[in-house]
């Protein structure tokens, strides 16, 4: 069950691939459950980048109706999303945005990359290319490293 945890995990905002693979290394699951887990954090920046506005216009409702101070938070993480991959995304275009998203750091990855990707405008082809090609670097890198970190314990 903690495999399938993973997968659920690399779906979530913040976290993604960059928390699902150190679960899924630490509970011992076989490592083609890594796919599994770059196939759905893919998917769900996907739909991220699909659904963007109707996503937003529903977090400020609920954040308007019952958490006032959630809507400056929501209002920095979108603002970061454009000014954090905007520089990268224009010099760079769909390789920028790719990069972007590849950085296994906080505030990167497919949510952040699908919402600035919308907002500075870009193709749709570009956006889900770069998405998938940038958690597909993220999932490496963070493969490697957890690989390198679990034999280092053990």
């Amino acid at each position: 069950m903690n495999c399938l945890y993973s997968a659920l995990i690399s779906a979530l905002p913040v976290v993604e691939i960059r928390g699902a693979i150190p679960y899924l290394i630490a509970n011992g699951c076989p490592l083609y459950f890594i796919v599994i887990c770059y196939v759905v954090g893919t998917l769900t920046g996907f739909l991220v980048y699909l659904f963007l506005e109707e996503i937003l216009r529903i977090a400020r409702n609920i954040l308007h109706k019952y958490w006032k101070g959630g809507l400056k938070i929501l209002d920095k993480i979108v603002e970061r999303a454009e000014k954090g991959a905007g520089p990268k995304v224009e010099k760079y275009g769909t390789l920028g945005l790719a990069l972007f998203v590849a950085i296994p750091a906080p505030g990167t990855g497919v949510w952040t990359g699908a919402m600035a990707g919308y907002l500075l405008g870009l193709k749709k082809r570009d956006v889900l290319l770069a998405l998938a090609l940038g958690n597909l670097g993220a999932t490496i890198i963070v493969t490697l490293l957890s690989l390198g970190a679990a034999k280092a314990v053990a």
